[in-house]
């Protein structure tokens, strides 16, 4: 029985799998309470207690047809509460929230008018923003500099999806990670890192060199707090077709080749978006696979036990 990438990445970030931990199959997240049937969901952010979540959610189906708001959900003794929208001016879409680990910072991508797009053509611009939860009156900010959000204006206004920046991730560090698809990037879509700047911000955003991004589509990213443990999604790479999940470490200042999580999670649909909970005992990630019993096939959210992925990776491995 091998021990797989994700079990070792697991140790390294200080993080364990339980030792009687559920082995089922992976299933929706709370698809009643969520509100998920008929609307499309976005894998959320959680807090560092993991007690509440923070995620997108589209108010019909097809997303580029309905409003796309940012919701929380709190941790009850019943489960889940019922979606509510985060108290901020909501226009615009919005994608892939994370929660900072000191809880104090909610960062997401939307797509909102800005001043800086005035007498310029804009489709849809979407940037990176932060938001202070530690200040109830607190409005969302751009985290433009240095070279974090690119303007997606002019000849890259509908260009396939340049110049639009989403899932900020921020590690312990201060490093941002996100990504996007830029014109100078090493491929069609990129992962970058912003790093610390030491000051409180950061320092010119670049792109990860490989065995993270290739000459393809390289994105869904998700890193651990540490910063030594990413989810992130090819469609390139070999698989279960569609987009799957791989799983990357780093060790020093080098990101390990991405491994395939396998069948245990990854479908011929899709699957991208990847994140653990704070425990990390489990893998949630978005997939647009059939559902027992609806027609749509749109993107909802999954949870799967991480000693899941491991116990029927051992079984296939005592067959073959």
């Amino acid at each position: 029985m091998k021990l797989s990438l994700l079990s070792a990445a697991l140790c390294v970030s200080g993080l364990s799998l339980p030792g009687h931990a559920d082995t089922s199959p992976a299933k929706r997240l709370a698809p009643e309470a969520l509100g998920q049937n008929g609307r499309i969901t976005l894998s959320p952010g959680f807090s560092p207690d993991g007690q509440t979540m923070y995620f997108a959610q589209s108010e019909c189906s097809p997303i580029w047809e309905c409003p796309q708001y940012l919701k929380r959900s709190r941790l009850t003794e019943d489960g889940w509460s019922a979606p509510e929208l985060v108290p901020v001016h909501q226009t615009g879409r919005v994608d892939f929230p994370s929660v900072s680990p000191d809880g104090k910072t909610l960062l997401f991508s939307w797509a909102v008018p800005r001043a800086r797009h005035e007498g310029l053509e804009v489709y849809e611009d979407f940037d990176l923003y932060a938001l202070d939860l530690t200040d109830p009156d607190a409005v969302p900010k751009p985290l433009d500099e240095p070279d974090i959000n690119r303007l997606r204006a002019g000849s890259v206004r509908t260009l396939r999806y340049v110049n639009n920046e989403n899932a900020p991730v921020l590690t312990e560090d201060g490093d941002l990670y996100f990504w996007t698809e830029r014109l100078d990037g090493p491929g069609e879509r990129d992962i970058y890192v912003a790093r610390a700047d030491g000051q409180g911000g950061f320092q010119k955003a670049e792109p990860l060199p490989a065995p993270i991004n290739t000459d393809g589509r390289d994105d869904g990213s998700w890193v651990s707090a540490d910063g030594n443990l990413m989810l992130l999604s090819y469609g390139d790479r070999g698989g279960e077709g569609g987009a799957d999940i791989f799983v990357s470490r780093r060790t020093g200042e080098v990101w390990s080749e991405p491994v395939n999580l396998g069948p245990q999670i990854n479908t011929p649909a899709g699957e991208f978006a990847a994140r653990l909970t704070p425990d990390g005992q489990s893998i949630v990630f978005n997939s647009d696979r059939p559902v027992e019993g609806r027609d749509d096939r749109i993107y909802q959210v999954w949870i799967m036990p991480v000693a899941g992925i491991e116990a029927l990776a051992a079984a296939e491995d005592s067959e073959s």
